[in-house]
């Protein structure tokens, strides 16, 4: 039965209705970066943030499709220039020029195919056999996020308009009344970013999927900002991740103006500033509705140090970020709040907050073991990290206190 939403109570119903297609999974995103301009390394090392706080791990990434023409398997060239523009954009598909790139996705499992399900072009999905079934590991589900697109030539990529292409880790990560449900085992352990894994095709086979984009799940803190490989003066292409709620727009304040940078080209989370002459910048954020992340919040950012003249790696953090105003959600003991928070920077290994009076900080390992701690003193404490890497920032006022969590380069 189609559902049409003609009336305000139907209306209601068709905005959280399901997006009912099918899944495929593939190895990696390449290199230097994936479609939306996330490169693997970042996934992976963002994954070892945000996981032990209970967050979505970015590594669990999918691919939308660019185009949506069912019957039509040719070369993406026919569907003009991407990204899609003018009498073009009736191809879009779910990857919508990039602008889902960043947002994440609740995806739940649905029927398996007894039979041929390959995506061959003009030949039905689950032919032959004895068709669709549901089988025990209907209902599981898990948190991904959207990294990068699907162009290929086959079925999946044409024909099903929302189909997810998963990247294999997923498989080992779907839930089920809060138990793994492996669709897939890992090759070797402990498991690292070039893990390869071996997939059951008797419990996957490209089942049947539906799925909903949602609110980064149990966020913390706040974006991060990179500079992209080939960045230099007067050519500065940024990188956004963890954001709330995917990314619609970056703003970089310019002589008094906001002033709109550049989506590089339809890869959704790689922006060109538009005044690229200076080394510090001030940028704010427009997320998937339109609107301005954590209330307008701002960020100052600087160019990495480490990069010189040129930026060689795939992607290399900003230094010095600074975030202003708006607000941040965090994690504090026992509740989750919305609170303003103190501005966290951080230079080489040194770090310093800039908090009111009457603070307390503490700096914590990964696993919550206290490494220094710190007061507020004219306005700021500074402390020095005895090494790189994950760093818990934990402070303590009369007004507010919470967690944040950085990379100390």
């Amino acid at each position: 039965m189609r559902n049409f939403c003609l009336l305000l109570v139907a209306a209601i119903s068709c905005a959280f209705a399901n997006n009912d297609g099918y899944a495929t999974y593939f190895n990696a995103v390449g290199y230097p970066y994936g479609a939306c301009g996330v490169s693997d390394s970042v996934a992976w090392n963002e994954a070892a943030i945000d996981t032990p706080s209970g967050q979505g791990n970015p590594f669990h990434y999918v691919a939308l499709n660019v185009f949506d023409d069912s019957g039509n398997y040719s070369s993406p060239s026919i569907f003009g220039t991407r990204p899609l523009t003018g009498a073009d954009t009736v191809y879009l598909g779910t990857y919508q020029n990039g602008k889902n790139c960043g947002r994440w996705i609740k995806v739940t499992l649905g029927d398996y195919c007894n039979g041929t399900n390959d995506g061959a072009a003009n030949e039905s999905f689950c032919r032959n056999g004895s068709g669709w079934a549901s089988d025990a590991l209907d209902s599981a589900s898990l948190d991904v996020i959207v990294f990068d697109q699907c162009t290929d030539g086959n079925a999946w990529c044409r024909d099903a308009k929302y189909h997810l292409d998963l990247h294999t880790p997923n498989l080992t990560a779907f839930k089920l009344d809060g138990k793994v449900v492996p669709l897939a085992t890992p090759n070797s352990t402990p498991v690292t970013i070039a893990t390869s894994y071996t997939v059951n095709a008797k419990v996957f086979n490209n089942r049947k999927i539906s799925w909903n984009f949602e609110t980064a799940p149990n966020y913390q803190g706040e974006p991060r900002f990179y500079f992209s490989v080939d960045s230099k003066p007067y050519y500065m292409r940024i990188l956004v991740t963890h954001l709330p709620n995917g990314i619609h727009g970056v703003e970089q304040y310019v002589n008094g103006t906001w002033k709109p940078a550049t989506m590089q080209s339809d890869m959704g989370q790689m922006w060109i500033l538009p005044d690229a002459g200076a080394t510090t910048f001030k940028l704010r954020l427009t997320d998937a509705d339109d609107k301005l992340v954590m209330d307008g919040r701002t960020w100052t950012i600087h160019y990495p140090a480490a990069c010189n003249s040129n930026c060689s790696g795939a992607a290399t953090p900003a230094d010095d970020v600074v975030g202003e105003g708006g607000d941040i959600s965090t994690a504090v003991p026992k509740v989750a709040a919305t609170i303003s928070v103190p501005h966290l920077a951080t230079r080489g290994r040194e770090v310093q907050v800039l908090a009111p009076a009457a603070t307390r900080v503490d700096f914590l390992s990964p696993v919550g073991a206290l490494l220094g701690s710190a007061a507020i003193a004219d306005g700021a404490a500074h402390w020095t990290a005895p090494r790189a890497g994950l760093l818990i920032v934990r402070w303590y006022g009369a007004q507010t206190s919470g967690t944040l969590r950085t990379i100390v380069p």
